[in-house]
């Protein structure tokens, strides 16, 4: 790993590898490696441009510093030499940073001709141009100060990195012929030498850390900042978040992931700017992918509010038509032996309304409480968000009156309780179209979920594929009994297996959601508890409605001084429409 720092060869002449040989488990940042099969036209040109820092350097911007004359495969990756350019004003600059040890070699190419397949492995990156940079894409090159001390403390030789023979404080230009022949010393690579890196944040994830530096960013005593290493450790592990899918890689286009290779675009502030940008994103993919309720749904951005949605509506004419016959049937007149039709068009309006919550916090219990609790504040604070969507998405119903609302049937529900946002799931068959709504009155079978079923129409009752059942736990429960329900450790594995999926009856998905509660006999709840004794399960059918949102997850810390207190906010604006009347039904009076 040392071999990969540049170094002083001569006079204003350095060396180093510019490229590293890795694989799957030895990526950079980006999560890409090279290999030995890498196409990296080195038989392109004789000589290549040496830059600082990709040319993006304030200072110095695209003038080259020197001339790369040596390019050499071998099996560590591709040794480069150059010759630094003696009229150059900063060339003594970044000879004195090449002799601190700070910087490294690091490869660009170009967009158009760069091939890297899937896994991260580059088939193809033909290098145009190398770079010395203090801040390369490889992560392997910080650990280089960590193993000259640790080789240091083991006894090695100060020159165990040089070649035989050869002080660098006594180089020449010669050194590369020299180095042709000579052979270079390595690091043993048995089994008694493990050096190994870690820092206080390695159990923090990337939200973790992005939460952490949201709250103490503005902790008194001026602006907080945790140095480089704390951004290239949040950007790397930001990165492997997105390839897991743990984050929303859409919702973070301005992560600097790339760490300064050629198609990096910007790092102002050392990546201050898009922090709060990765925790937002982490509330965004949770509440999309981990929900029960809402990914069930085709989800929307709103570009506005309220949005006109537009959707489909009744279907052409489909005729019996005779053969052509005759070229006045040729025309688009009604001589055409095909009867014109239309198609019918619809639309559905979303209206956004705003959930939010609110928690305050100490600047003691910041300061001296953050790293051992800032992933259970995450995690309380997703959670939170994460229930507030389900619930009104399934219990919305906007009536605010002493009775009536399904959610408090005989008291008049607060001002701002969630779900007075809009009419959800559960309100369509048991207030809109009671014509979709059966009466269970007694314990819930396979003739009773299929009853309710087909009180949708024919259209929707038999794709099977679009339809769920959310039931209660209590009826999940007694669900497990019915020989019917075939369960998911039966069906085996499904990709398209939805979190909190029980099984299936009927081919048609079952899906227990702890914010399906106990209801009175009439399918509403009381607001008296001890009256919701009765289970409910709620069918719908997906495709039929949709879920928007004018702004996504998102959340801020905001301190405020005079109280030295924070104030941790979550907010979304979301909406929910249905195509039609038809797109939902429920079996209610379900005895548990």
């Amino acid at each position: 790993m040392e071999r990969m720092c540049v170094k002083a060869l001569g006079e204003r002449r350095i060396g180093g590898y510019l490229v590293v040989w890795g694989g799957p488990d030895q990526a950079d940042l980006t999560g890409e490696y090279f290999t030995p099969q890498t196409e990296l036209g080195l038989d392109w040109y004789d000589r290549r441009p040496v830059l600082y820092h990709h040319g993006l350097d304030g200072a110095l911007k695209a003038e080259p510093v020197g001339v790369i004359d040596t390019l050499r495969r071998d099996e560590v990756g591709v040794w480069a030499e150059a010759q630094l350019m003696e009229h150059n004003r900063y060339v003594e600059a970044i000879m004195e940073l090449v002799r601190k040890g700070v910087l490294a070699w690091s490869s660009g190419s170009l967009p158009h001709l760069v091939e890297v397949e899937p896994d991260g492995k580059i088939v193809r990156w033909p290098i145009v141009e190398g770079s010395l940079t203090p801040t390369p894409a490889q992560p392997r090159l910080t650990e280089v100060t960590v193993l000259r001390s640790a080789c240091k403390a083991l006894g090695i030789r100060d020159d165990f990195w040089e070649v035989d023979g050869m002080d660098e404080s006594r180089a020449n230009s010669d050194v590369s012929r020299e180095r042709e022949s000579a052979p270079v010393r390595r690091l043993p690579m048995g089994n008694d030498l493990r050096v190994t890196r870690s820092s206080k944040y390695a159990d923090l994830s990337a939200p973790d850390m992005a939460l952490m530096h949201t709250l103490l960013r503005g902790a008194p005593g001026g602006r907080w900042n945790p140095g480089d290493a704390f951004f290239r450790e949040l950007a790397d592990k930001a990165q492997k978040a997105i390839r897991t899918g743990e984050l929303d890689g859409a919702a973070l286009r301005s992560l600097p992931i790339k760490a300064d290779e050629l198609n990096y675009s910007t790092l102002t502030g050392f990546g201050d700017e898009w922090v709060p940008d990765v925790w937002a994103s982490a509330l965004w993919t949770r509440a999309r992918a981990e929900n029960v309720i809402a990914p069930l749904f085709t989800m929307i951005e709103m570009p506005s509010n309220p949005y006109e949605l537009p959707i489909e509506g009744s279907d052409p004419s489909v005729y019996l038509v005779p053969e052509t016959t005759d070229e006045a049937q040729l025309t688009l007149g009604a001589g055409n032996p095909i009867p014109d039709s239309k198609i019918g068009t619809g639309k559905v309006q979303l209206s956004a309304k705003k959930l939010g919550l609110r928690v305050g916090f100490s600047g003691e219990l910041a300061e001296d409480s953050v790293i051992p609790v800032i992933s259970a504040w995450r995690a309380q604070a997703i959670r939170a968000m994460q229930e507030a969507i389900d619930h009104v998405i399934l219990n919305g119903d906007t009536t605010n009156a002493a009775t009536g609302n399904i959610n408090s049937d005989d008291a008049d529900p607060a001002d701002n309780e969630p779900y007075l946002a809009f009419d959800g799931l559960r309100h369509l068959p048991l207030v809109e179209n009671t014509d979709n709504a059966k009466d269970a009155s007694g314990a819930i079978s396979l003739s009773l979920m299929r009853d309710t079923r087909f009180l949708m129409p024919l259209r929707y009752a038999l794709r099977v594929d679009d339809l769920a059942w959310i039931v209660d736990a209590f009826t999940y429960a007694d669900l497990l009994g019915q020989e019917q329900l075939v369960t998911v450790d039966k069906y085996g594995p499904n990709a398209t297996v939805i979190t909190g999926e029980i099984g299936k009856v009927d081919g048609v998905r079952v899906l227990v959601s702890p914010q399906m509660g106990l209801t009175e006999a009439d399918g509403k709840i009381s607001a008296t508890p001890a009256n919701n004794t009765q289970g409910q399960a709620l069918l719908v059918y997906r495709p039929g409605w949709v879920v928007g949102f004018r702004r996504r997850v998102s959340a801020e810390v905001v301190r405020i001084p005079y109280y030295d207190a924070y104030q941790l906010v979550v907010t979304v604006r979301i909406a929910l429409g249905r195509f039609d009347d038809e797109v939902a039904a429920v079996l209610y009076n379900i005895t548990v």
